[in-house]
């Protein structure tokens, strides 16, 4: 199926599972959920987990619909997003004491898709997501497309763009420490926002 008419297919899917449609959750389940499953997988390493992201996943696809926009993205994109997310959260709880950035930079993560890319933008809004992914140079646009939206390795992505190794693993860290860059002004006015707010003290 080539791009265009995947998407074009996948909007008609959103536009049926908005309407309440079923059948359509049904659909993009047989349609997406090999490669939401290996997406959960590589981030999980433990199938049975995996199995429980996934699930929930396509749960809040049809419970969220009315936040997926088909101009800022594919269906499949929005899925293995929110996939990816929930992987995420869910390896922060089992290893609580280990921060996901220390794991990155240890390299006990470097054959999955980067965690601290996914950490970095996983409560960004897609709006200032896109605008940020849109300002990097091409080849580094075209590697955090492939390991964030399409779920790959970063040996995968080496192999997709016909590169080395080394040279995918470099333009995605290249690619993380601007995006960091573009997203710090968005990522701190959310922290600002969730910030609690402390009462005033009484005049003694």
């Amino acid at each position: 199926m080539v791009g265009t008419e995947r998407h074009d297919q996948d909007a008609i899917l959103a536009h049926r599972i908005r309407s309440g449609d079923r059948e359509a959750i049904g659909e993009l389940y047989d349609r997406y959920a090999g490669i939401a499953m290996a997406v959960a997988i590589r981030v999980l390493r433990d199938r049975g987990a995996a199995e429980d992201v996934v699930h929930d996943a396509f749960v809040a696809v049809w419970q969220k619909i009315d936040r997926f926009d088909v101009a800022y993205g594919s269906l499949r994109s929005w899925l293995l997003t929110i996939v990816r997310n929930r992987a995420i959260d869910r390896l922060r709880r089992a290893r609580p004491t280990t921060d996901v950035d220390e794991l990155d930079s240890r390299s006990l993560l470097r054959s999955t898709p980067n965690p601290t890319l996914d950490a970095a933008i996983a409560s960004i809004d897609r709006r200032a997501l896109a605008a940020a992914v849109a300002t990097l140079p091409a080849e580094q646009r075209q590697a955090v497309e492939l390991a964030y939206f399409e779920g790959l390795t970063y040996r995968e992505v080496a192999v997709r763009v016909g590169i080395p190794p080394g040279t995918a693993s470099g333009r995605l860290r290249l690619a993380l420490a601007k995006l960091r860059e573009a997203l710090a002004p968005e990522r701190a006015a959310m922290a600002a926002s969730a910030a609690p707010t402390l009462p005033e003290r009484e005049a003694p």
